[in-house]
């Protein structure tokens, strides 16, 4: 028999699910933040853009400005450009984080000549509580050589 002491045998293994339950404690609804109604249209040059990711980052202002609080809201577009952002409950509807954001748009399915990038803001927006807040969001018409690189990534994604 083994003189190693039983905490020391059977520390490790309970140790790792207690600290993946500690971990997973802080996740909770708990935890949320409080929540407004977002909704807006995405369009490029004009027209609405179907099948773009739009972000709403929540950040701190004042001397901490790059710093992330709260959890990130997100939508699809729909046909029309539209999109209603979820934040705890996704499709829901449930809205964004009150407080400053940091806005972004990803390519998705959308099909357009107007520069998408989910990891360069777009804009910043300001989230008010106990009220519908829209933001429309206008895209930038992407460069010859952006929209080069978005074919050759459409396509190979067709492969």
């Amino acid at each position: 028999m083994s003189k190693i002491p039983l905490v020391r045998r059977f520390g490790f293994s309970v140790s790792i699910p207690l600290i993946g339950l500690v971990l997973a404690g802080g996740c909770g609804q708990g935890d949320s933040f409080p929540t407004a109604h977002v909704s807006g249209q995405v369009v490029c040059q004009g027209k609405p853009v179907s099948g773009a990711m739009v972000y709403f980052e929540p950040v701190r202002t004042g001397s901490q400005a790059s710093s992330i609080v709260g959890k990130q809201g997100f939508a699809f577009t729909d046909s029309e450009g539209h999109y209603v952002l979820s934040t705890y409950a996704p499709g829901e509807g449930d809205g964004a984080v009150v407080g400053m954001h940091r806005v972004r748009v990803g390519r998705g399915d959308a099909q357009c000549e107007c520069s998408m990038n989910e990891e360069v803001d777009l804009m910043q927006a300001e989230v008010l509580a106990d009220t519908d807040n829209f933001f429309d969001l206008v895209l930038p018409k992407a460069s010859g050589r952006q929209l080069a690189l978005q074919k050759r990534n459409r396509d190979e994604d067709d492969e």
